[in-house]
């Protein structure tokens, strides 16, 4: 079987590589480990995918301290700390990879994030919140695709607000007409309809939270394929979580 399965790659992969391996092995490589960037050929400003030494080496955050820049005089690339931010001796610098699930994540860099703003759970139900109820408790604002939390309106007090929350206010059903405001029992209402299905979707895990976390506390010998899959479990469970708690919070500061 393996010379046959040999003898059906196509002529163009046998000249990219020696054998189907080989072939393979190196697609992943460009594939996890390629950065995508803007450049200008020319007159045309198109999409890329390069491998930078070293840059290909920054891990992922949300909330990255740094950027890609091409340089396009001498085609070099340039890692830029961003604007009002600081990167001290010891500090991790880290790039945006893109704006993707926690799914779209683990397949092409083998993670998830706990604090993905653009993690989503998908609901079933009728049941709606109002956008603009919900977005006010968190501070937070701008567009539905393009959210954030200002934090200059708090404290600093409540750290309930992380991309879990972001990623709730995104993922949640609602409904907005403008200026109708919500009236609270239809709220109250949606809003334990919504935390009972979260409800509902953390039980048909066979695993809870608590028992993925002491898997990954206690087993050290744990294979990175297993530890990625059992992470994964574990932050679409604490997505599921955060959403059910932000629904707390909601009827108790906006219901009365």
């Amino acid at each position: 079987m393996g010379n046959v399965q040999h003898k059906t790659i196509p002529l163009k992969l046998k000249r990219l590589a020696p054998d189907h391996e080989r072939f393979l092995w190196a697609l992943s490589i460009v594939q996890s480990r390629s950065v995508n960037l803007k450049l200008r050929m020319g007159a045309f400003l198109q999409d890329a995918n390069v491998l930078v030494p070293y840059a290909d080496m920054l891990n992922h955050s949300p909330d990255a301290n740094c950027f890609l820049h091409w340089r396009f005089k001498d085609r070099m690339v340039e890692v830029m700390i961003k604007a009002g931010r600081a990167v001290k001796k010891g500090d991790e610098m880290t790039i945006d990879y893109m704006s993707g699930v926690n799914s779209s994540f683990m397949e092409r860099y083998g993670f998830s994030s706990p604090t993905n703003p653009w993690e989503l759970i998908n609901f079933s139900s009728d049941a709606k919140i109002h956008l603009d109820s919900f977005l006010s408790v968190f501070n937070i604002a701008g567009l539905h695709d393009e959210l954030y939390h200002n934090a200059a309106l708090t404290s600093g007090e409540n750290n309930f607000v992380d991309g879990g929350v972001v990623a709730a206010a995104r993922t949640l059903p609602t409904w907005s007409e403008g200026d109708v405001p919500a009236i609270p029992s239809l709220e109250r209402k949606s809003a334990q309809a919504l935390q009972e299905e979260c409800h509902t979707m953390l039980e048909s895990f066979s695993t809870t939270i608590q028992q993925d976390q002491e898997i990954l506390d206690s087993d050290g010998h744990i294979r990175r394929t297993r530890e990625i899959a059992i992470k994964y479990r574990l932050h679409r469970k604490l997505l599921l979580q955060k959403i059910i708690d932000a629904l707390d919070i909601y009827q108790d500061k906006i219901l009365f």
